[in-house]
Order: C-alpha cells, then structure tokens, then sequence
C-alpha cells in the first residue's frame, strides 16, 4: 500500500469525521426534519466509509459493501430535497425519481448483474438521480421570489456539493465504460475533489443554519421559520 494512499484515506477519514462532528455539535430541536436526516445521514457515511477503510487495510475485498450504501445515500439525498423544495413542479420531480428509484436500480442489476463488487451500472444511476436532485433543488432556489440570497439557504450549500460530486463521477464512469484507462493519480485527484467538495457542502449547509438561528431559518427558496 503505497504512503500517497494511505494519506488519502486519513484525509476522507478526517473529512467524514469533520461533517459528522460539525453536524451533531451543531443539531438543534429546530431544525428542520430534511437537515436533521442530512446529520444522519452524515453518520451512516462515516460508519460505512470506516468500516470499508479498514478492510481497505486489511486487504479484504470491500467493495461490494457500497452496493447495499449507495442507494440509501441516493434517498435520503433526493428525500432531502423533496422536504426542503417547495415549488410544485420540483417536488413531482423528486417524488418521481423516488418511485423510479428501486425500479432503476432493479433494471441496473438485471441488465448488469454484479454483487461480488461495486455495480457501476447501479452507481450511475445514483449519480444521475443525486444529480437532477441537486439541479432541481438550485433550480427551486432561482425561482426564489422572496428576497432570500442563494447563499442564506443552507441546503444551497449541499446542493453545490452534490453537483460537483456527481458531474466528477459521472465522468469518470463515462470513461471508464468506454474501456479508457484513467491513471490511478488523476483518479486520485478527482476523487479528493469530488469527495472534499460534497462534504464540504454537508458542512457548509450545518454552519449555515446554526448562523440562521440568529435570524430566520431558510431550508428552501420560499421556506422561513
């Protein structure tokens, strides 16, 4: 196991431990049900990502570990973003790839089916649903026609994050499916940013509604408390 390596996992393993740390210090009663489960869900990447980082360690195939994570990560995302949108069409949006989901992700194994492993096909279709989630989320907050900038909302900050993370994946899958070769030090690369710029939204999206305590609590466009 080569030193570059084992510095990136201690990193991701600080990284997740920083969200899940900001997110608990920060929770409060008055949250909002969508930011709370984004705590939780902070949490459960942590417990996955330690449990996987360790067989990682261990030399122990772990890969497979994700194929039962990515689609709860995927819904509580999208779940999040339906509590939190308000306009009308945004929330059909997200209720419809709730329901096409489980469908999709049944096509995905049935035309591709691995579970000894990470199932890529399975994998872009968390990347594509997470990322229309994310578009449709920064789509409501333009429809915004309250005075609320973009930057007090905190799922803002979250949605940012996911489209980052989702665009970076989705290339690399791309490629990958194209039986391209992409070096382990560029994957490396995008992987930290990806990685570093989803969590830094969770965290983002935490400070900012401990600072809205101060004031109004904005988790949507059209949304105060």
């Amino acid at each position: 196991m080569s030193p570059i390596f084992i510095i990136f996992l201690l990193y991701f393993a600080v990284v997740y431990l920083s969200c899940f740390l900001t997110g608990c210090l920060l929770v409060r009663k008055s949250w909002p049900l969508e930011c709370k489960l984004l705590v939780l869900l902070s949490g459960l990447t942590l417990l996955v990502e330690m449990v996987v980082g360790l067989c990682v360690v261990r030399r122990i195939d772990n890969l497979w570990l994700y194929n039962f994570f990515t689609p709860v990560e995927c819904g509580f995302i999208i779940y999040i973003y339906y509590r939190a949108s308000v306009h009308p069409a945004i929330k059909r949006l997200n209720v419809l790839l709730l329901g096409l989901l489980p469908v999709s992700i049944g096509m995905a194994y049935w035309l591709h089916p691995v579970f000894n492993r990470f199932n890529e096909m399975a994998g872009l279709v968390y990347l594509f649903f997470e990322l229309l989630a994310a578009c449709s989320f920064l789509i409501d907050a333009l429809l915004n026609k309250s005075d609320t900038p973009p930057g007090r909302q905190p799922l803002f900050w979250m949605a940012c994050g996911v489209l980052i993370y989702s665009c970076i994946f989705t290339v690399i899958s791309a490629v990958e499916d194209h039986k391209l070769k992409i070096p382990y030090s560029l994957y490396m690369l995008y992987s930290f940013v990806g990685n570093t710029s989803l969590y830094a939204g969770f965290i983002a999206c935490f400070i900012c509604l401990h600072r809205a305590r101060r004031g109004p609590v904005v988790t949507s466009p059209y949304q105060i408390h």
